[in-house]
């Protein structure tokens, strides 16, 4: 049995007809894309710093290095709450920040609050949604999502009051090298899991090819077959069976005291990306391994900001990176892949247990 793993083309979320309105959108190449363009406004507005998080993907602050902005950062908690205090020694010196709604749940009540009060002091808030899909509670200046996160396509959604199309335009562009080779990956990879056909070999080595691409490649405007399909995916649908494989995945792993969830109570309207637990007693990359090796592939947010010099300096960060595993919960996911990923983690943890120190932090 296969759990997780990339996305493949899938035809069962897909209806006939539109499903979502996205005319307050700008439709563009994804997150990454997102970015681009908010950086070049900040920087025509005479805004060259910006405020990170401390935990966030590296991918992230390479991208706004790359367009010309000096960053600075500001303390997330264990629970992935933000220090307010040190938000607020920080803020003195700049005008931007990045808000990052973790796995696509909210931030409390009193930093909405907060982040709210600081707009209409003239802070710009840019809202990183690529973790929740489409929100219904976008609050930033700027407010982005990136749908490859949950689902075969490639694009993002950029959403704001200011008019960001100079900026859009007069980007050069060039041409998309990653759409064909991960369009053939995720056609490939359905035919591989159920069909048997194709090469583990050439499902790695166009995968990789595309992800190395995105990385190098500064694509902007979004494709238009894409922004067809994903406005044709039944997202509502997704949403409710994500939900409902979040409690069922939260009841099962109650029963294993080394996982600990993040999130432990499930947000109202909200689409979870993963359900996110931090591992305790055992070594959470042997666990990683482990659980490959049975079929299920998971992921790690993110275990590159352990050895990346602008981030690993914070120590907190740190140790959140080097125990967080997330598990998956997405649409594709039924509950006896569920079971069977609950089976293999309970089972393992419980071997290396009885093997002692050998696997363990």
């Amino acid at each position: 049995m296969f759990v997780g793993g990339e996305f493949y083309n899938d035809s069962r979320w897909v209806l006939d007809k539109p499903t979502i309105s996205t005319e307050k959108m700008t439709f563009l190449n994804g997150g990454k894309a997102c970015l681009i363009v908010i950086s070049a406004y900040l920087l025509d507005h005479g805004i060259s710093k910006i405020l990170l998080p401390t935990y966030l993907c590296p991918t992230i602050i390479t991208t706004l290095e790359y367009c010309g902005l000096s960053c600075d950062y500001y303390q997330i908690n264990p629970d992935f709450s933000i220090d307010l205090n040190d938000l607020t020694n920080k803020l003195a010196e700049h005008q931007a920040i990045v808000l990052i709604n973790y796995f696509g749940f909210l931030h409390s009540l009193e930093v909405q609050t907060y982040l709210a009060s600081l707009q209409k002091k003239g802070v710009l808030v840019v809202e990183d949604n690529a973790q929740a899909g489409f929100s219904d509670h976008t609050t930033g200046s700027f407010s982005f999502n990136s749908m490859r996160k949950f689902g075969p396509f490639d694009g993002g959604y950029l959403t704001t009051s200011l008019d960001l199309s100079p900026y859009i335009n007069k980007i050069r562009e060039c041409p998309n090298r990653r759409l064909p080779l991960i369009r053939e990956y995720r056609e490939k990879l359905a035919n591989y899991l159920y069909q048997g056909t194709n090469s583990f070999e050439e499902l790695d080595r166009l995968y990789n090819l595309a992800e190395y691409y995105y990385e190098i490649d500064s694509n902007i405007k979004g494709d238009p077959q894409e922004k067809m399909q994903i406005e044709r995916v039944d997202w509502e649908d997704i949403k409710k069976v994500r939900r409902e494989n979040y409690q069922y995945l939260l009841n099962l792993i109650s029963r294993i005291p080394e996982l600990s969830p993040i999130f432990p109570d499930l947000q109202d309207g909200i689409t979870p990306l993963g359900l996110p637990v931090y591992v305790s007693g055992v070594s959470r990359d042997w666990l990683f391994d482990q659980l490959g090796s049975a079929g299920i592939g998971l992921t790690i947010h993110w275990d590159r900001l352990i050895t990346d010099p602008r981030l690993n300096g914070n120590a907190i960060a740190v140790e959140m990176a080097s125990k967080i595993l997330t598990l998956v919960i997405d649409q594709r996911t039924s509950h006896n892949q569920m079971d069977y990923m609950f089976q293999i983690l309970y089972d393992r943890i419980e071997n290396a247990k009885m093997q002692g120190n050998s696997v363990s932090n």
